[in-house]
């Protein structure tokens, strides 16, 4: 095992999560505790406000002051903590399949169209049969290609945007590549991970197959958006330091060297890492505004098996289940400005299966289950108590959790370990019944920020071996480009594994509560039974 060689132990990372909740920072050290932390929130444009029922969009310009401010933020925090000096690198993650274009002044051709953008079907059924359908993408690369991929905006756009806008986009960037050009300037790479989210990358060569872009029928637009595609680089080669115009308005110390950022995690690739599951049969739980199900994997599973397929900057496969109805969802039944301490009690007093009150919580579709349209609605006569409604979402939470997790072992994973974060995992009780729902025990982050703890994990892996290139590079006198690849067998790789033990904490390890079990089996297959029904 490798250790930690060339990062002093006051060495400061820092991890993003730009969601599309909101957009977070958290300064760590190399032992994964939080010194400082930034939040603000995000505000999304729905298809009803611009006339195109569905869709969910991100303006740019938004995302630029998101990722700035958070910086002035973090960098001001840790300057009052006598830290900023110690501040070396970041990671970002960023929401997978969230696609938008900028012109050559990096600035918005248009916004964003969101990971859960409830337009895209038609498009990527479009666009699957022009390549020559299914089977034909898989032999492109090497997997299925998504609804919610990136590929399918284009497919969307050759209906919607203007040829202007098709001739003044300089690159097609994604919410990793666009976060991370908003810090460093620098909009001209991509990560593994972030192109695995477009549906245009192989998944076996780690690189552009410019056969997807048959889904474009227009041969011109085809060529346009080959020409904008970023290039895809390694995981431990940096996007850049922080930019100079960043670093002043951070009022950055002219003699300290600006902190580097690496490339981006999709945000499943993160949660995956945050959540320490990066060995075969480990699987991480984020219960963030989406719920998602994901695992590592050594191969890509059969045509049967209904799991979008990823592949993670260190080398295997995710494979991932992820839901669009999670705090989404419990926002809208329960109300955003509620006392969720008070719901927590009042739901704990509440008997599993909630004598027979149920929801289906489908405020958006779920196409990986069969659900095409909005199907929200209450098993019987909806009830008026807090703590019988609180307790009937997080248990139509944990089904949707169940099946994603039944997915993933019909694809052959054995799953040994279960790790859950995000901002629904706070609630004990949430974590009692998913694990009584699943009759497996949970380890609880110490932080229900696994994205952004997984960004600043891939960067104290990066920044680590950086240094070792470095070091490598004095010693030879190297003149040749940076770095050398830990892959190359010139230098010892510290991989994401090693810094998964140097920084993940859990909490604590949440069990089934044995009395409950019987209840969640019958509420399970109940659920189920109503899900064929639509």
């Amino acid at each position: 095992m490798s250790e930690l060689k060339f990062l002093p132990p006051e060495t400061v990372v820092t991890g993003w999560d730009f969601s599309t909740g909101a957009v977070k920072c958290l300064a760590f050290d190399i032992n994964g505790n939080v010194l400082a932390s930034s939040r603000f929130p995000t505000d999304l444009t729905y298809g009803d406000s611009i006339d195109d029922p569905g869709a969910i969009e991100l303006n740019l310009l938004q995302l630029e002051g998101q990722a700035r401010a958070t910086t002035r933020d973090i960098a001001n925090q840790l300057r009052d903590l006598g830290r900023l000096k110690d501040w070396a690198g970041g990671g970002i993650s960023a929401t997978h399949h969230t696609c938008g274009r900028i012109d050559r002044n990096n600035n918005q051709v248009r916004r964003a169209i969101c990971w859960n953008d409830q337009t895209l079907a038609k498009y990527c059924q479009l666009g699957t049969e022009r390549i020559g359908g299914a089977e034909k993408v898989k032999e492109l690369i090497g997997g299925p290609w998504a609804v919610r991929y990136s590929l399918s905006h284009l497919v969307k756009d050759e209906q919607t945007l203007s040829k202007e806008d098709w001739l003044r986009t300089r690159r097609l960037a994604t919410h990793g590549v666009l976060s991370a050009g908003y810090l460093t300037g620098n909009f001209d790479v991509i990560s593994v991970s972030s192109a695995a989210s477009t549906g245009m990358m192989d998944f076996r060569t780690k690189e552009w197959r410019k056969g997807m872009l048959n889904a474009i029928e227009n041969e011109e637009y085809r060529a346009l958006a080959w020409d904008a595609l970023p290039e895809i680089i390694d995981q431990y080669i940096p996007v850049g330091r922080i930019s100079e115009s960043l670093a002043v308005e951070c009022n950055l110390p002219s003699t300290m060297l600006r902190p580097l950022i690496f490339p981006t995690s999709d945000d499943q690739q993160a949660g995956l890492i945050g959540g320490g599951a990066v060995e075969a049969g480990q699987m991480a739980i984020i219960l963030g505004n989406s719920a998602v199900v994901n695992s590592s994997c050594s191969t890509i599973p059969a045509d049967d098996v209904n799991l979008d397929v990823m592949s993670l900057n260190w080398g295997p496969y995710l494979l991932m289940r992820c839901y669009s109805n999670g705090a989404y969802f419990i926002d809208r039944v329960m109300g955003k400005n509620v006392d969720y301490a008070q719901l927590e009690a009042a739901a704990n007093a509440v008997v599993p299966g909630c004598s027979g009150g149920a929801i289906d919580p489908f405020i958006v579709s779920e196409p990986s289950i069969g659900i095409t349209e909005p199907h929200l609605s209450w098993i019987g006569a909806e009830p008026q108590e807090i703590g019988v409604r609180y307790r009937a979402c997080l248990e139509a939470l944990a089904y949707l959790i169940a099946l994603g997790v039944e997915e993933h072992k019909r694809a052959g994973q054995e799953i040994n370990q279960i790790t859950i974060s995000g901002g629904t995992s706070k609630s004990l009780l949430m974590c009692k019944i998913l694990a009584s729902v699943l009759n497996m025990p949970l380890k609880r982050l110490v932080s229900s920020e696994g994205p952004a703890l997984g960004a600043a994990v891939t960067a104290l892996a990066a920044l680590e071996n950086y240094r070792r290139a470095e070091a490598m590079m004095s010693r030879t006198a190297a003149d040749g480009a940076f770095p050398y690849a830990p892959t190359s067998g010139l230098m010892e790789e510290y991989t994401p594994s090693e810094a998964v033990k140097q920084m993940v904490q859990f909490k604590d390890v949440v069990e089934p509560v044995a009395e409950w079990i019987p209840a969640y089996q019958a509420g399970l297959e109940a659920f189920k039974a109503r899900l064929k029904s639509y």
